[in-house]
């Protein structure tokens, strides 16, 4: 409410939309959706984007200040899924909390380096 008060347009936050928070998935402790209404309500100009596509986000964020009239802050909600690409951690709320062991961990990187090829 601030930054839309005060016109801060040059100001954007990038929200990390994962459905998850450490207790919980978010609809079951505190639901937040409709996300991007909320954010709008304050005043500010909200965008989404697949937050694993980084050229979606790299392509949003400047089409926000380019595509909206007024002085609004904007925010680009980043719909993503927590774990991603790791077969044993996506979706599961308890890596918001648990350490890996090195096992855990060299298996995790393995995934995500073939990922990057």
């Amino acid at each position: 409410m601030f930054a839309a008060h005060h016109r801060l347009a040059n100001l954007c936050a990038i929200v990390d939309a994962n459905g998850q928070q450490a207790l919980g998935y978010t609809r079951d402790v505190l639901e937040l959706e409709p996300l991007a209404a909320k954010w709008e309500s304050f005043g500010w100009e909200v965008a989404n984007v697949d937050g694993h596509d980084a050229a979606a986000i790299c392509e949003a964020l400047p089409l926000l200040s380019r595509n909206y009239p007024s002085d609004a802050p904007h925010a680009l909600v980043a719909r993503t899924v927590f774990g991603k690409g790791v077969p044993f951690m996506e979706k599961q709320v308890r890596w918001h909390y648990l350490g890996l062991t090195d096992a855990q961990l060299a298996e995790a990187m393995t995934h995500v380096d073939s990922a990057k090829a």
